[in-house]
């Protein structure tokens, strides 16, 4: 057991995890380090706007490039590889002018809708960034280019965190939101001209044969990915409707300041993660894909402990200190919600295993499940118990744990049977 634990630790596997964690940790220090400023330059309800757009685009962002930069990673050639990574651009381009014919429409005739009034423009040129910021950075997974992955997402957050206080010292409310969209155009722009490609243009039959290769991807995972990204946001939008601004602005903080912990290691173990499984098991090495997988989710449950513990202990007086007296119900918020960070943290890197043994359908009804008992528990506790925004997410945490606890059963017992079926 030591021998194969040393083994493992010395690994190329762990060494790309290590870039990984090194560049995506600085990528997520830099946001964390300039909040404090940005707590003190912007006022709640700009906050609470901001978390509105993100909430929106997270959930719309699932459609974008079909799903199909999620399959780069898969294909046995290089070039069929490449030939995925097109689809998905042009999949990404498509969506977005659809969403924009979208935010016309809704300007005209529904102004206001989602609080975003005019700001609902800015969606669908953060959807394009985003998908194709999607499609380059799995690239880049494909090719094991890990440090250029890393380097990609420093300069996301650093050109995000300049621009983001520029605005806000110019008094421009939704400089959040401009901020966001300028650090994605200029890591783009950064993977696009170290990722070069030999040519931008598939035929229609090229098109239409990876398309079908890789059907499962929209067919199986669009609407259930849609589903899992409301529900992940659903407190913002029932806090939104039935609390107030400022409540929205203190969770705003909250989920900002978990989210960059979080992604520091579960953004980086999942890249990482889903390259080395998807190469094993292309070479049918079942017991191995299983292996990795153990050994991952106890690395991630080593990390989850102490990290939701100190959070835990100290959130409201750190709060307090960094981000001013203000935001201490921040600090509050976060202490309920750090456990449901702390559970996904283990679980949502992992989770991309379904795509590897190709068990989208297990993962649709999961995720179909998530939203209807999200929705549903969130919905009674306001609409019928009336419930406090203290207890609102404490009752949000609590069905979290529930849900992904069963998530982490649904995805070891599919590598589990993988496993044994294979022997």
């Amino acid at each position: 057991m030591r021998k194969n634990l040393s083994k493992f630790l010395k690994s190329e596997y762990i060494k790309n995890i290590s870039v990984q964690l090194l560049g995506t940790g600085v990528a997520q220090i830099i946001p964390l380090l300039v909040m404090p400023v940005l707590s003190r330059i912007y006022l709640e309800e700009d906050f609470a706007k901001y978390t509105s757009f993100i909430a929106l685009v997270s959930v719309l962002t699932v459609a974008t490039g079909a799903r199909y930069q999620y399959a780069i990673v898969l294909p046995k050639k290089n070039v069929d590889a490449l030939n995925v990574f097109l689809v998905s651009i042009y999949y990404t381009i498509a969506y977005s002018l659809l969403l924009l014919f979208l935010a016309i429409i809704i300007n005209c005739f529904f102004d206001g809708l989602f609080n975003l009034n005019k700001s609902i423009f800015l969606v669908p040129i953060f959807i394009l960034l985003q998908g194709l910021w999607l499609s380059f950075l799995n690239l880049s997974v494909r090719q094991k280019k890990f440090k250029l992955n890393a380097i990609s997402k420093i300069t996301q957050t650093s050109s995000n965190a300049v621009s983001t206080i520029i605005f806000g010292l110019s008094s421009i409310s939704i400089g959040l939101i401009f901020g966001k969209i300028l650090g994605l155009l200029i890591s783009v722009f950064f993977l696009f001209k170290r990722l070069p490609l030999k040519s931008y243009f598939l035929s229609k039959k090229t098109i239409k044969i990876i398309s079908k290769r890789y059907i499962d991807f929209p067919k199986y995972n669009i609407i259930p990915s849609f589903f899992n990204a409301a529900s992940t946001h659903a407190p913002v939008f029932f806090i939104g409707k039935y609390y107030s601004d400022l409540s929205l602005g203190y969770y705003g903080l909250a989920f900002m300041a978990l989210a960059g912990p979080l992604s520091i290691i579960s953004v980086s173990i999942k890249d990482v993660f889903y390259q080395r499984v998807s190469e094993i098991y292309n070479t049918n090495n079942f017991k191995k894909v299983f292996e990795t997988y153990r050994q991952s989710a106890f690395m991630l449950l080593l990390i989850s402990i102490p990290l939701t513990l100190f959070l835990f202990f100290s959130s409201e007086a750190l709060f307090s200190f960094v981000f001013g007296d203000n935001w201490k119900i921040s600090g509050t918020f976060t202490t309920i919600l750090v456990f449901s960070f702390g559970i996904k943290l283990i679980v949502s890197p992992l989770s991309i295993i379904f795509n590897v043994v190709n068990k989208l359908k297990t993962l649709s009804l999961w995720q179909t499940l998530y939203l209807i008992t999200t929705f549903s528990t969130l919905g009674i506790s306001i609409l019928y118990f009336n419930v406090n925004i203290i207890m609102f997410l404490k009752i949000y945490v609590v069905h979290e744990v529930i849900m992904y606890l069963y998530y982490f059963f649904l995805q070891y017992s599919a590598i589990k049977n993988l496993k044994t079926n294979n022997q």
